[in-house]
């Protein structure tokens, strides 16, 4: 029996993120780094590096003992680039040594050689006739009658996918249903009496200070140990096992913390953490890669390249007569979670706002940038900053106050197509705006910024420019349109023998965790103490979603209760141990219709209103943020000092990522919550879906021209101050 049991324990793998994979530690160590094409396209004829020194190693495709590439979600994703290339910079090779410096060093040895057949070809051709030309003329027409060079890089390949529409949603209500886009325009945008047109970008940036993606990984005999900051520990064995041609009961992948605020992606860390097994494993040693910042700034951005263009109209009773809403999203070479990113951006463009009229057309299409990933925490994000962003440009084109414009347009239509369930609105809006005195500084600002850009034609000002702005967004928790992964939520709690429970499930974080046990305790009448969360999986039996797919404090909680009620109503009537399992099926047909594509969309939503006050310096273009004022209403609130925390720390880290290349500063912070009875919905998520758009408004204010893109420059700031004055300049002289 004992020998059962220990051999049951070597099966097993804890999904507990332990350490940073950057920490691990072997002796005898190689540091490895990323062979990259030189060229966006072309076919791959050869990778050598024939002047290696002794212990050094360059591995390519041809040397995997296994599959040649991860599958996910139907995206093929080469493990080292072969045959034509996607884009610059895509890894064909991993190159490792005992000394990083030289391993780094040794890049510039290695020969990627493309295929240059029909070059070489004709360039043969050309000479053999030479002695036919009857005079230098013909020879050089025969020149010229060459292909070009760019037929070195495979051009065929290049016309093929530069730009392939993958995923796309089209959306319809009101006269865009029973009319063309054409008439409905003429119609709505005519008798509209107020109309804007803008495009928004929103862009992430990564913080240097974070530790950058990698692996470390290292044999002991037939097994191979992998430490990655994986999110999809599953995915990530399978990979392994099958690049390596091995069992997966040979793989080991030891989760490490992810230092990023957003993960860098699923595939992408898989595709890692599987180049670095491949190195340890045919060298059978151990080998550490820790990609660098301009790596990580250009091959790992959490999300994908969103351009939203709005063109709205408005009545002069604050009401959106019309949005029509234009998303283009660029996935790179390759996103397997396209059709998923497409649906969830085209639900946000509109927010909770329910305008009379309303056309969502959203499109993914590749390019020949890196391949992105799903970020499931900030998927809406973009939208949010655009639709934020939108309505302030509304407000001070119709001079309704933002927060009058946005209760304006909450009102429930017949048959809107989504039922987006967001809590207190009014209730959060007004608090926000009355903690920061938003009405009477908005009045105050606008008016001297009204009277600064038409009385003063100057850039330059000895008063800093001030101003103010707030946004809305809320977070989604349960998405029951999900494509990419099932989303169902599973749980299994067991009571032992000595009166210790146990609840089998991923760890999450400290708080939820904390959340968890006080639940259980409650419930089963058990001092806290004696409960504990087992995150050990049989290989065979790791979940195949991604750990954040379903990410809700809501349902797990509630998964909790219920195995919790379970055991106390059998504990007096039957032995222990005794254990309960439980599932949510995110998939609700009466609440989501797939094929209409509407209906309510999330199992729940948590709500937030952020105000931001700016000053900006003119004679140096410094940025400073006077004060932040945040409400959220999250649903039933289990541990408000964890939720403040979360929220305060979430807002230093968006600090450092509103302006290029420097944390802006912050001289007050206040945070409030509004209590309900409603489903717990996350907090993680909300300040960057809504403090981007806050912080753009309040900068746009003090600018008195628009700002469309986060992150800003100062140069884009003087650039932006400068366009304006110029305006005025030209005007005046007209």
């Amino acid at each position: 029996m004992a020998a059962k049991k220990s051999e049951t324990k070597k099966l097993l793998r804890s999904l507990e993120a332990s350490g940073f994979y950057s920490d691990a530690e072997k002796d005898g160590c190689l540091y490895a780094t990323l062979v990259r094409s030189p060229a966006p396209a072309g076919k791959i004829k050869s990778i050598t590096a024939p002047d290696l020194p002794e212990d050094y190693n360059l591995y390519t495709s041809k040397d995997l003992p296994g599959a040649k590439s991860i599958t996910a979600n139907k995206g093929i994703t080469k493990i080292f680039g072969y045959g034509n290339v996607s884009y610059t910079g895509e890894p064909v090779g991993i190159i490792f040594g005992p000394d990083e410096a030289m391993v780094h060093s040794l890049l510039d040895t290695v020969n990627i050689t493309f295929d240059v057949e029909n070059l070489e070809s004709a360039l043969h051709n050309v000479i053999n006739n030479q002695e036919e030309a009857s005079n230098m003329k013909e020879f050089i027409e025969q020149i010229n009658e060459m292909p070009s060079l760019d037929t070195v890089i495979d051009k065929s390949h290049v016309e093929e996918n530069t730009s392939v529409v993958v995923a796309s949603r089209e959306i319809k209500y009101g006269l865009y249903k029973r009319a063309s886009l054409a008439q409905a325009d003429t119609k709505l945008f005519e008798k509209a009496d107020f109309t804007s047109t803008d495009t928004w970008k929103e862009r992430l940036l990564t913080p240097k200070w974070q530790e950058t993606e990698g692996a470390f990984a290292y044999t002991e005999g037939e097994k191979i140990h992998v430490f990655a900051p994986t999110r999809w520990t599953g995915f990530t064995q399978k990979s392994v096992a099958a690049a390596l041609n091995i069992d997966e009961a040979a793989v080991y992948i030891h989760k490490t913390k992810s230092a990023g605020i957003y993960p860098s992606g699923l595939a992408r860390t898989t595709q890692l953490a599987v180049q670095v097994a491949a190195a340890a494993w045919l060298s059978k040693k151990p080998v550490k890669l820790i990609l660098s910042q301009y790596e990580q700034e250009n091959f790992m951005v959490p999300g994908v390249i969103t351009d939203i263009t709005y063109r709205s109209a408005l009545n002069k009773e604050g009401r959106l007569i019309a949005l029509k809403i234009n998303i283009d999203i660029d996935i790179g070479c390759s996103n397997p979670f396209a059709q998923e990113i497409t649906d969830r951006i085209a639900i946000a463009a509109a927010s909770y706002y329910k305008p009379e009229n309303l056309y969502i057309h959203a499109q993914a299409h590749t390019s020949k940038n890196p391949p992105t990933s799903i970020s499931m925490q900030i998927i809406e994000s973009q939208a949010f900053f655009a639709i934020e962003n939108e309505i302030q440009k509304l407000s001070n084109l119709s001079k309704i106050f933002p927060d009058e414009l946005r209760l304006l347009n909450t009102e429930s239509l017949k048959a809107f197509p989504f039922n987006i369930a967001t809590g207190d609105i009014q209730g959060v809006i007004q608090r926000a705006l009355k903690n920061s005195d938003f009405n009477r500084k908005y009045a105050s600002f606008h008016m001297e910024a009204i009277d600064r850009a038409e009385k003063d034609s100057k850039p330059f000002f000895a008063l800093p420019l001030r101003g103010i702005g707030v946004a809305t967004a809320y977070i989604p928790s349960g998405y029951y349109g999900q494509t990419s992964f099932s989303n169902d939520a599973k749980l299994e709690v067991t009571l032992n023998t000595d009166e210790k429970l146990e609840i089998h499930a991923i760890k999450p974080s400290e708080v939820i965790q904390d959340i968890w046990k006080t639940t259980a305790a409650e419930i089963v009448q058990i001092p806290k103490q004696n409960i504990q969360i087992n995150s050990d999986f049989p290989y065979d039996q790791i979940p195949e979603e991604p750990e954040d797919s379903y990410c809700s404090i809501s349902i797990m909680n509630e998964l909790v209760k219920k195995c919790c009620n379970d055991i106390q109503k059998k504990r007096f009537h039957q032995p222990l141990p005794l254990t309960a399992k439980r599932s949510a099926v995110m998939t609700s047909k009466t609440k989501w219709d797939r094929e209409k594509f509407s209906g309510t969309p999330y199992y729940t939503t948590s709500f937030i209103t952020t105000v931001v006050e700016v000053e900006l310096d003119t004679y140096t273009y410094n940025e400073k943020i006077k004060g932040i004022w945040v409400t959220v209403d999250c649903g039933e609130l289990f541990d408000e000092a964890a939720a403040m925390r979360t929220i305060k720390l979430e807002i230093q880290q968006e600090l450092t990522m509103l302006v290029k290349g420097k944390t802006v500063p912050c001289d007050a912070i206040n945070i409030s919550f509004i209590q309900s009875n409603n489903r717990s919905g996350q907090v993680g998520g909300l300040i960057h879906n809504s403090l981007p758009a806050a912080f753009s408004s309040a900068l746009s204010l003090a600018l008195t021209t628009q700002l469309t893109e986060i992150p800003c420059t100062e140069d884009l700031l003087f650039k932006l101050i400068r366009d304006r004055t110029n305006e005025k300049i030209k005007g005046a002289t007209e």
